[in-house]
């Protein structure tokens, strides 16, 4: 008797000691999601065009790109209809790679008083939002403070959760209480609140007030499931802390209203057990913990009570049964073992990351990005707590976001080559080129066109100091006139035969009116020469500066390649040194996940171990006594 004595204070020791995180994991895992509220842009006008090919990434939801065409637009000035809305749309998107000091930095620019206050209140609110998501309390309490008045209806019950929340991660309980009692909202948001207040102040020693808190909420009229599973959590919390003081008939009580299918039922059913082991009821205790040995074995409710039922039954002096029980619970707990063993073995080998991100959607980021679905493996059936933390899925959000870094990252490296190309082109190109070029450039030197424009200006001169208006004739007048020459010599050459006055008469009326016509256009032609000589001297100074930028772009062509070719290959240089960097990140993220993962596989299988020692330890006590009632059997 006194060595059953012995195995039952060891396990009693033993359970009671894994009891005390189950209780802790029960007063920090409930809580509501923050998902983040859709939120729609309207736009009175869109005036400028590189703001709205920014829009059309956002709304695909492609951050990356559009807050590169956003930081590109703001240098190039291209958008200074949309300066305010640039600025709130960038803020939003940092937000979404969790970049919320950067995001910080441009509301608090931002959002004035020239603001409208309901925008600036949300701003602040999703500002929160994120960074009490990425555990910066002190931050988040800085941003929800900044919100004046109240948020629109469901907006302002998540505000006070979230408020309630900092306060709570603070260890600020009575600043927390006080804020959660001012409400009188019975709203889903104000339920979790008070749970998560109650279960603090359990934490901290302040049982009677959380307490009060718990049964208030495993009191409440369930309409749905989310309510449902608050009142069960409320009740397993009270249940379990009553077993922490060895109060079993209160424990009895509340565990007792945790719904047998529900989530929380194996916990439920455990503590039953153990509150009936309190009271010494171990037939009454075997109920439970027998249900429990038909349920999955990788619940660790499950896993403890194939080690409680033998208890019971030894404590019910069965012994036979208990036993086997044992036995069978040792080559369970074994194999469970080498499962554990096995999956930290292929989480070690870098798939199971890729494997939770291939079951997640297209969806490039979010404010609140969350994992959607677990991929059907065994590390998701080991790991189903460990992958709904917060610390994971923070995490896996920073490994998505390095990889759809790496993968932009990579893209620009591909079209820092395409650059390459363009400019081995247009090498080519003004290679091809140059001869004409040079050809040209010597043809207009070799011209001695200022020359020639210095001599027709002289002759103007000339023209205008002598008033030579033979010189004024047009084409048409000069050919006349050679014609009134001609007819002149045959005039004179027949006066000496016959009469040629009349002859003589017609000739000088015809070359008086030729004269007289040039004589009347000498202003006007003197006007147009005047005209063309300008247009002459700008033809030229064009002509001058297009062939100093023909040899000056001859000089520096082959310059501006080199500089063009030694920025691409500095921003290669570049990318590639980020490639780099992202890469180590993406390998120090992935190893702290996989990090996470194998110490939470590691715990289990230490605990299971450790279950299989006592189990091993009991066999070998319940054979001991088997072997001494044999020999004090005999005579």
């Amino acid at each position: 008797m006194g060595i059953i004595k012995r195995e039952g204070a060891t396990v009693r020791l033993m359970l009671s000691a894994v009891l005390v995180p189950v209780l802790a994991g029960l007063l920090l895992t409930a809580q509501p999601a923050l998902s983040a509220t859709t939120e729609k842009i309207e736009l009175k006008a869109l005036r400028d065009l590189d703001f709205g090919h920014s829009l059309y990434y956002f709304f695909q939801r492609e951050y990356m790109p559009a807050i590169v065409n956003l930081t590109v637009a703001q240098h190039k000035q291209t958008i200074p209809h949309h300066a305010g809305d640039s600025e709130l749309l960038l803020a939003g998107m940092y937000l979404s790679f969790g970049m919320h000091r950067e995001a910080g930095i441009l509301f608090d620019r931002l959002i004035t008083a020239d603001v409208p206050l309901r925008i600036r209140n949300r701003a602040w609110f999703y500002l929160a939002k994120i960074r009490y998501q990425r555990e910066l309390y002190a931050e988040a309490e800085q941003a929800i403070v900044k919100i004046e008045g109240q948020l629109p209806d469901k907006m302002e019950r998540e505000r006070q959760l979230l408020l309630a929340n900092i306060l709570l991660t603070q260890q600020r309980y009575t600043q927390a209480d006080a804020h959660l009692s001012s409400l009188n909202d019975n709203s889903i948001w104000s339920t979790y609140a008070r749970y998560n207040l109650a279960v603090s102040l359990i934490r901290q020693g302040t049982t009677a007030r959380g307490r009060e808190i718990l049964k208030e909420l495993g009191q409440v009229k369930a309409v749905d499931k989310e309510a449902q599973a608050i009142r069960d959590q409320a009740n397993l919390a009270l249940g379990y802390s009553h077993i922490q003081e060895k109060q079993p008939e209160q424990a009895i009580q509340y565990l007792r209203k945790v719904r047998l299918q529900g989530h929380l039922s194996n916990k439920a059913l455990l503590g039953l057990g153990w509150a009936y082991d309190q009271q010494e009821n171990y037939q009454r205790a075997l109920a439970p913990w027998l249900e429990l040995n038909k349920r999955n074995i990788l619940d660790s409710a499950v896993q403890e009570s194939l080690l409680a039922t033998p208890y019971a039954l030894a404590k019910l002096n069965k012994d036979k049964r208990a036993l086997e029980y044992y036995q069978s619970a040792i080559e369970i707990y074994g194999k469970e073992i080498e499962r554990i063993e096995a999956t930290i073995i292929n989480i070690s080998s870098g798939t199971f990351i890729n494997q939770i991100l291939e079951k997640q959607s297209s969806n490039e980021m979010g404010w609140f990005w969350e994992m959607e679905n677990a991929p059907d493996s065994a590390e998701s059936h080991y790991l189903l707590g460990l992958l709904a933390s917060h610390a994971f899925q923070e995490s896996l959000k920073n490994y998505r976001d390095l990889n759809i870094l790496r993968n932009n990252l990579q893209e620009w490296a591909h079209n820092i080559n395409v650059f390459d190309t363009i400019l081995e082109t247009r090498r080519l190109a003004y290679a091809k080129r140059l001869p004409e070029l040079q050809k040209h450039v010597t043809r207009i030197n070799t011209n001695d066109l200022q020359s020639r424009r210095n001599q027709f200006d002289n002759e103007i001169k000339r023209i205008f100091l002598t008033d030579d208006l033979l010189a004024m004739a047009t084409n048409e007048e000069k050919k006349h006139l050679q014609k009134l020459t001609q007819v002149k010599e045959r005039i004179n050459r027949l006066s000496a035969h016959r009469n040629t006055d009349a002859a003589r008469e017609k000739y000088r009326l015809l070359h008086g009116v030729i004269k007289w016509d040039i004589a009347s256009q000498f202003g006007p032609r003197a006007w147009s020469l005047k005209k063309q000589l300008k247009h002459l001297d700008k033809a030229l100074q064009e002509n001058a500066s297009m062939s100093k930028k023909l040899l000056l772009a001859e000089k520096q062509a082959p310059r501006r390649f080199e500089g063009f070719g030694a920025r691409i290959d500095g921003y290669r240089a570049h990318i590639d040194a980020l490639i780099g960097l992202t890469d180590q990140a993406q390998q120090d993220q992935q190893k702290l996940l996989e990090t996470l993962a194998i110490n939470r596989l590691r715990e289990q299988q230490q605990r299971i171990d450790s279950y299989l020692t006592h189990a091993q330890f009991s066999v070998a006590q319940i054979q001991d006594k088997a072997a001494h009632s044999k020999e004090d059997a005999q005579p």
